[in-house]
C-alpha cells in the first residue's frame, strides 16, 4: 500500500514538473517570436534604404567572392529553351535576367545554389512598396545560371528567373533585383 501511495505521489510530482516546463517553453517561444518580428521589422526598413543605392545595368558589382554584372533584363509570357519552353501560370510572365558571375575566390564554388546556407548567395526581385519576389527554379534548363559551380577566376554566363504578376510586368514602376550574400548585399536597378 506504501508503494502504490509512493508511486502515485512520484507521478502527480512528474506531471506537474513536465507540464510547468511546457509553460516556460510556451512562454520562451512567444518571446522568441516576438524578437523575431522586431528583426523582420528592422530588416526591412534596412534593404527598403539600401534599394535607393542601385546599380545600374552592365555595370559590375563584387559580393562575398564573386564579380555580378547584370547584362540584360525580359519579361516574357514564355521561356524558349532547346527542347521546348517554360509557362507560367496563367495571369503570370516570367521575368528573365541575363547576368555573368565570376568567381574571385581561391576555389570552385556554386552561384545561387537551389538551397542556399547564410553565406550563399541568394536573389530576389523588389516591386513598389516593398513585395518580393524569389526566383523561380526552371527545371532542365539549360541556361539557368542556378546552382552553376564555377572555377576559381572564372566567369559563367547564364539566366535566373523570377515568376511575376501581369500587371506588375505591364507596370513603369522600378523593378530591383537584390543578392545576398551574409551581411552583404547588391541591389542592381534593372528597371
Amino acid at each position: 500500500m506504501k508503494k502504490l501511495l509512493l508511486v502515485s505521489l512520484l507521478c502527480v510530482a512528474t506531471i506537474t514538473a513536465t507540464a510547468c516546463g511546457s509553460k516556460a517553453t510556451a512562454e520562451k517561444g512567444e518571446n522568441t517570436s516576438k524578437a523575431e518580428v522586431t528583426t523582420s521589422e528592422e530588416t526591412t526598413e534596412a534593404e527598403t534604404e539600401a534599394v535607393s543605392e542601385t546599380i545600374p545595368l552592365g555595370e559590375s558589382a563584387k559580393i562575398g567572392e564573386w564579380t555580378v554584372t547584370v547584362n540584360n533584363m525580359q519579361i516574357l509570357d514564355t521561356v524558349p529553351d532547346t527542347y521546348g519552353q517554360f509557362n507560367p501560370d496563367e495571369g503570370n510572365k516570367y521575368l528573365l535576367i541575363t547576368l555573368t558571375a565570376s568567381n574571385e575566390g581561391k576555389k570552385a564554388d556554386t552561384f545561387l545554389s537551389t538551397f542556399p546556407m547564410e553565406d550563399d548567395i541568394s536573389a530576389k526581385v523588389l516591386f513598389g512598396d516593398g513585395y518580393e519576389f524569389s526566383q523561380t527554379n526552371l527545371l532542365g534548363y539549360t541556361k539557368s545560371i542556378v546552382s552553376s559551380s564555377v572555377n576559381p577566376l572564372s566567369s559563367k554566363e547564364g539566366n535566373i528567373a523570377f515568376k511575376i504578376p501581369d500587371s506588375v510586368g505591364s507596370s513603369e514602376d522600378p523593378l530591383t533585383l537584390v543578392f545576398t550574400c551574409g551581411n552583404e548585399t547588391l541591389n542592381f536597378s534593372i528597371r
